[in-house]
């Protein structure tokens, strides 16, 4: 059983490195739809990206969390494409 908890990403986390919480996404998913329905597939430690508007945690340490926000667009890549 997952235990789960919402939080406004302007809420505080341990980790309060600008690097980390940019809006980027690795593992984009998007309808086919006009416009297309996108939405993160990423799990980030202990807080969602500057940008998430809906976020989701679980209540482990750290916490696994993926924001919920559905956008007509993919953020660009977190990791660059020669790691």
């Amino acid at each position: 059983m997952c235990i789960l908890s919402f939080l406004k990403s302007d809420q505080s986390s341990s980790y309060d490195d600008d690097e980390y919480s940019k809006p980027c996404c690795d593992l984009c998913m998007c309808t086919r739809s006009m416009p297309p329905q996108c939405s993160c597939e990423d799990i980030r430690l202990n807080s969602c990206h500057s940008d998430c508007k809906s976020c989701m945690c679980t209540r482990s340490q750290p916490g696994q969390c993926r924001c919920l926000d559905t956008n007509d667009f993919c953020y660009k890549p977190c990791k660059s494409r020669d790691d």
